[in-house]
């Protein structure tokens, strides 16, 4: 899909379709969305006189373009957050998806009320989004060519930032969903080796890549890691991805971005319900978002200083599992009672964090599909972040803000820390159900000493059905909260007003 920046009137923008959203309060049409059905011979109202189109009821309502040059116009509900990036996000990725399959090569995207550069960058990222075919990763014979017709190009009116922004933004929707696709690929077609080969071709954009296999964690320590691959038959592994501008950074300026890489989650011997455990290839979406986030960057400010982690194992119960009593000395020194398997995803960042730290990170994030507490407390929309100190957690949030992701920050209530107490350890894996999203943070926190945000992406990572705006499977969640964040780190502490 092709992107082009116009500075073109709506009423006589050249498109098969021109997609406009419609807000709560625009109902009566007022104002430019007046003007522009007047030119249009009043389609747009008839639509929404005639129930075609309700703001409460429908996303989308494909109409004819009336006295415009344009065949159709397609009237997107603005959704019922504010104006900015989040919204524009959205709308862009509905149009594309409700267009899917159409035969639409030029469609033309006005987003009204004079939104700035975040928002037009954050529709790019939305509108690739909306194409995206998850069927496509291994294909389908019973899709037909039609099926697989996607929008060819958008043409974005009054641009802020010109063709130039469209650019940059357009390698970031690449890197979403390159992220999408890897999150999405089964895990016996991507497991630990296959995610280190997908990785090592980040050096093609200038990335140094190493990969530490079994035998090289096992002499730095990391016991935490390894045990939860241990019941596996394709061995762990530990990837590092640094861009050019990690070496030529000052001392007190390295970001880590660290993802959780678990190629499939059966739960170990503490194995889960039948019931959707297919899904749990999904549980490496936090390993694929840092290393997409980390070609993104590479491509657009190579001298970021950034380096991106990724532990990757299975979590399996094999002969040799990890048991449920079993303890694990991780790399920091600390003992670990694994209580229960299945919260594995915490061991193996733990691991990561701290060879994060010995590399020279100063500044830490990990993002996860750590907590089904998570999902349940926030759904599909929201993901929920921890931080120490506060500060930092607003560079996070100020990134996720910017790029159109939903972020929520949770308390990191360290006084629930004596619920993971043990007699037969330092610490454990696992404590009492209630506040267990809160307590799976501060089990983190025990293995982190630079300022770190802890994202839980466990119900943002992927759709268990189709939306309007996005197919069901990986959405790519956090590569681009991550990517502006590591360049707007890049650049340095903004002054306080």
């Amino acid at each position: 899909m092709r992107v082009r920046a116009e500075q073109s009137d709506p009423a006589s923008v050249q498109a098969d379709v021109l997609a406009v959203p419609i807000y709560k309060d625009d109902i009566p049409l007022s104002g430019d969305l007046a003007k522009l059905d007047a030119a249009a011979g009043g389609v747009i109202a008839e639509a929404i006189e005639w129930g075609e189109f309700n703001i409460l009821e429908h996303y989308t309502a494909l109409v004819d373009g009336g006295s415009l040059a344009v065949s159709r116009i397609l009237l997107v509900n603005g959704v019922r957050r504010g104006r900015g990036a989040w919204r524009a996000r959205r709308i862009a990725a509905t149009a594309t998806r409700r267009l899917q399959g159409h035969g639409v090569e030029r469609m033309a995207l006005w987003l009204r009320d004079g939104e700035d550069e975040d928002a037009f960058s954050a529709a790019v990222v939305g509108a690739r989004q909306g194409t995206y075919r998850p069927m496509d990763v291994y294909g389908r014979v019973r899709d037909t060519d039609a099926m697989k017709r996607s929008v060819g190009e958008i043409v974005f009116l009054d641009v802020p930032g010109g063709q130039q922004l469209l650019d940059r933004s357009d390698i970031l929707a690449d890197a979403v969903e390159w992220g999408r696709t890897l999150a999405n690929r089964a895990s016996n077609d991507l497991y630990p080796e296959k995610m280190a080969e997908v990785a090592r071709t980040l050096e093609e954009d200038g990335c140094s890549v190493a990969v530490l296999d079994p035998d090289e964690m096992r002499a730095l320590g990391m016991g935490s890691l390894l045990g939860v691959g241990q019941g596996a038959t394709h061995d762990p592994r530990l990837i590092a991805i640094k861009l050019p501008g990690w070496d030529k950074a000052s001392d007190d300026r390295r970001l880590a971005i660290v993802g959780k890489g678990v190629c499939f989650d059966s739960g170990g011997i503490s194995i889960k319900p039948a019931d959707r455990m297919e899904e749990m290839k999904h549980d490496k979406s936090g390993a694929a978002a840092v290393i997409a986030a980390a070609r993104a960057v590479a491509r657009l400010a190579p001298d970021t200083p950034l380096m991106a982690v990724a532990p990757m194992v299975e979590n399996m119960p094999g002969g040799n599992a990890q048991r449920p009593g079993d303890v694990v000395k991780a790399m920091n020194g600390r003992t670990v009672e694994v209580i229960n398997t299945d919260a594995e995803g915490r061991l193996i960042l733990a691991d990561a964090l701290h060879w994060a730290e010995t590399q020279g990170a100063t500044h830490l994030v990990d993002i996860a599909t750590l907590t089904g507490a998570c999902a349940v407390a926030f759904g599909e929309l929201i993901s929920a972040y921890f931080c120490k100190p506060r500060e930092w957690g607003t560079e996070i949030q100020a990134a996720a803000d910017a790029t159109g992701e939903w972020f929520w920050e949770m308390p990191l209530a360290t006084e629930y820390r004596p619920s993971l107490d043990t007699p037969h350890a330092d610490i454990k894996n696992s404590g009492t159900r209630d506040g267990s999203l809160i307590k799976s943070a501060i089990f983190l926190h025990e293995f982190v000493t630079k300022p770190w945000v802890h994202v839980d992406i466990a119900g943002t990572a992927y759709l268990t059905a189709d939306k309007a705006w996005s197919p069901k499977g990986c959405v790519g969640t956090g590569v681009t909260t991550l990517a502006r964040l590591a360049m707007d780190y890049a650049a340095g502490p903004k002054p306080r007003a």
